[in-house]
């Protein structure tokens, strides 16, 4: 059955999330984009909005508003073509996995807001197989990400045994990401725990904490070095949520250095070092590889941070 702009769902559709419905009947457009058109209440159920997460049920009616679909479509036509113009440093490659430093201001993967020129399209370039690999075509061998204007370590998987391999282990928690991060005020706790549910708020339209329905999220943090109105941490995530470490460091009182999204106004008077990026960067990465062998990277900050870090001890010594 192909889409239409309604459809009835049978016995044996029955049981699928609506996102993964919808890619099975539309193959030109990926599961991402799906998402995007079920948030924007373009895709209905029963002639209600509801989530990607639905599961459809025997006799359900899809509506989908086809002239707003194809509005988008005709205005962000996503562009996944190899592009050999994007540049990332590899730090470790094998058979199975790529372990890349993405620089600051590279978006990881094609989406409505930036429909080319993303990290998949310079890995596309380096490893065309990639196209095969992962379960969303937009984020070829991508199990994990970081936010454009966040750097360091990425774990690229070559294969679909290796996707599926990592893909486990981010599941149950066994990977180790580590951050360094630049924040606002002084934090007088040596070490703390933030637990937190993390959600997209439907008044500001950026993700925000304390929602009932929104999912759970835990970051750990230790103060390295405290600063007269800043301090330096080392950060670990035990969940992936969207900007987590950024919502959650807001959510106390400590909003990232750079971070415009997030800033607090108590701060405007506290100087950012004109930086144009988040002093925020992924430093170590740990995971175990196909034959269950540890492998852990480092990566030190960037120039222009550590800069920043040195700036600091002058003004302050």
């Amino acid at each position: 059955m192909t889409i239409k702009n309604k459809i009835i769902i049978t016995q044996k559709e029955s049981g699928l999330r609506l996102d993964k419905f919808l890619v099975e009947k539309k193959k030109d457009y990926s599961r991402s984009f799906w998402q995007k058109a079920i948030k924007d209440n373009l895709v209905l159920v029963n002639g209600e909005a509801t989530s990607s997460h639905y599961k459809t049920k025997e006799d359900d009616k899809i509506e989908i508003k086809q002239r707003e679909v194809k509005k988008i479509i005709k205005e962000k036509k996503i562009d996944l073509s190899p592009d050999k113009k994007i540049k990332f440093e590899i730090i470790f490659e094998d058979d199975n996995f790529l372990v890349i430093n993405k620089p600051v201001g590279l978006t990881v993967h094609p989406s409505d807001g930036t429909p080319k020129g993303t990290l998949a399209n310079g890995l596309l370039a380096y490893l065309p197989k990639l196209k095969d690999v992962g379960d969303d075509e937009l984020r070829p061998g991508i199990v994990h990400r970081l936010d454009k204007d966040v750097s360091g370590l990425m774990v690229i998987t070559k294969n679909q045994r290796a996707f599926l391999h990592l893909k486990e282990q981010f599941k149950s928690r066994k990977v180790k990401k580590t951050y360094r991060a630049l924040v606002y005020g002084v934090i007088n706790k040596d070490y703390d725990e933030i637990n937190l549910k993390i959600g997209r708020s439907k008044t500001t339209g950026i993700m925000a904490t304390g929602g009932d329905n929104y999912k759970e999220a835990k970051t750990l943090f230790w103060v390295k070095k405290r600063f007269r109105n800043y301090s330096y941490l080392k950060v670990k995530i035990l969940t992936g949520r969207t900007h987590q470490i950024r919502v959650h460091l807001r959510a106390i009182d400590h909003p990232v250095v750079g971070d415009k999204m997030y800033y607090l106004k108590k701060y405007n008077n506290i100087r950012d070092f004109n930086l144009n990026r988040n002093f925020l960067h992924s430093y170590k990465l740990g995971f175990k590889n196909m034959d269950g062998e540890w492998l852990e990277f480092k990566n030190e900050l960037p120039a222009e941070l550590a800069n920043i870090l040195k700036e600091i001890d002058i003004i302050y010594e």
